[in-house]
């Protein structure tokens, strides 16, 4: 510990101050959630107008960037067009009151609505009498989610699998309304219906719902590099964010994305400004990866497929949600890499910078899991506050505090300046 006190208080003394611009990075997130990115998903290539974007501010930056483009191709499901749900000829809220599962097929039609009672789920001879009898068939099933049953909880858990033959199914849930992307899709749909939208019975459903599964959509990730100025014997910095998002549900309603993840893309665009106006050693390389909300597809394309060697690699730190730190952050990995983790901890204490920094132990939820599974040296760092919008349409740069963003983006330029 005395060697890193030591190689801290050198820093401050011949190092200059770690900068930082927020009001750059706040119009970088506007920017990447306006719609003409489309939520920066799959549907109108939104995915691939933002990767342009960030390339034409790299250039800004510096006319001379060094960038690379790396296309891969990749399998998800969409919601390119018409989107509605009427619940008795009610017309839902699309986010607001229901969201469609990624992995549902489209629909056309008016449907009757069969809620599904919990005594037809007591026993396997029961739920296969009704199914016989045809009671599901060309239908939409309701279940409601607050049912106390577990074996009707298991149906609910079960319905991606279509376990009662329907037209299709219907949920009525509490909970909040996230969303996601699929790599695969059934032939029906599936909705989660806030209760809270809709409080009569439902007799009627009618469905207006266009899909597209892309078998072969085309997308990119992108790398940028600052060579360093002396690197004889030393390793290189990697930082990583995802650039992607869910995109569009349906025509008219698309996913922001502020903080997962315009705000961990705009702050290496900030990092990159920094490495600009204060030239490391070091050489660091800056990746921003497509598919990660369709399962890491991005960063393990880039892993297998690498255009770097992966063991000059020093420390790796991969940024998602980095909307705000009001609470913290946690450091994924953190209880693997215990000594680089202690270093990490040292420093926010010795900088007073956020107001814990937590260990958390490996987990495939970000871009970083890739490169850790071939021993890669690497954090994923998540901002924790109270700003809880996640995958819903309220994710939105208005919404987005950027708390402690200043402090964050010290903690980690420090870190990977002297922690390695």
């Amino acid at each position: 510990m005395k060697s890193l006190t030591l190689a801290f208080f050198l820093s401050v003394l011949f190092t200059p101050s770690i900068g930082q611009d927020t009001q750059y990075v706040r119009q970088i997130i506007d920017s990447l959630c306006s719609p003409v990115y489309h939520g920066r998903g799959y549907v109108k290539r939104g995915d691939s107008e933002a990767i342009n974007f960030m390339m034409r501010e790299l250039r800004k930056l510096n006319g001379s960037a060094r960038l690379g483009v790396i296309t891969f191709e990749m399998q998800a499901n969409t919601f390119p067009g018409a989107l509605s749900v009427e619940l008795n000829n009610n017309v839902l809220s699309t986010g607001e009151d229901f969201i469609i599962d990624p992995i549902s097929g489209g629909a056309h039609g008016e449907f009757t609505a069969v809620y599904f009672k919990t005594k037809w789920a007591k026993s396997e001879e029961e739920l296969f009498a009704q199914i016989a009898n045809g009671r599901f068939e060309g239908k939409v099933v309701v279940f409601d989610e607050g049912a106390k049953n577990s074996n009707y909880a298991q149906l609910i858990s079960d319905v991606r699998q279509d376990p009662l033959k329907a037209a299709g199914y219907m949920i009525l849930t509490e909970k909040p309304l996230t969303w996601s992307v699929s790599n695969s899709f059934l032939q029906i749909p599936i909705l989660s219906v806030r209760k809270e939208a809709y409080k009569k019975k439902i007799k009627r459903v009618t469905l207006n719902i266009d899909q597209e599964y892309l078998t072969n959509h085309r997308t990119a990730n992108l790398m940028a590099t600052i060579p360093g100025t002396d690197t004889a014997g030393k390793k290189m910095r990697v930082y990583t964010a995802h650039l992607d998002h869910l995109g569009r549900m349906g025509s008219e309603v698309y996913i922001a994305g502020a903080n997962d993840n315009a705000s961990g893309s705009a702050m290496l665009l900030d990092i990159y400004k920094y490495y600009l106006q204060n030239p490391p050693e070091f050489e660091v390389r800056f990746i921003w990866f497509s598919g990660e909300e369709a399962g890491l597809v991005g960063s393990q394309y880039f892993v297998d497929n690498s255009p770097i060697d992966l063991s000059k690699i020093g420390f790796l730190m991969n940024l998602d949600l980095m909307g705000d730190a009001g609470k913290g952050v946690t450091a994924v990995n953190g209880k693997v890499l215990e000594e680089h983790f202690a270093k990490l901890s040292s420093i926010n204490m010795e900088m007073g910078l956020v107001e814990q920094v937590k260990a958390r132990g490996p987990a495939a939820n970000s871009d970083h899991h890739p490169f850790h599974e071939k021993g890669v040296p690497c954090f994923f760092i998540y901002t924790m506050g109270d700003y809880n919008h996640y995958h819903d349409i309220n994710d939105v740069p208005e919404n987005l505090p950027l708390t402690n963003y200043s402090e964050v983006f010290k903690l980690i330029v420090e870190f990977m300046e002297i922690g390695i």
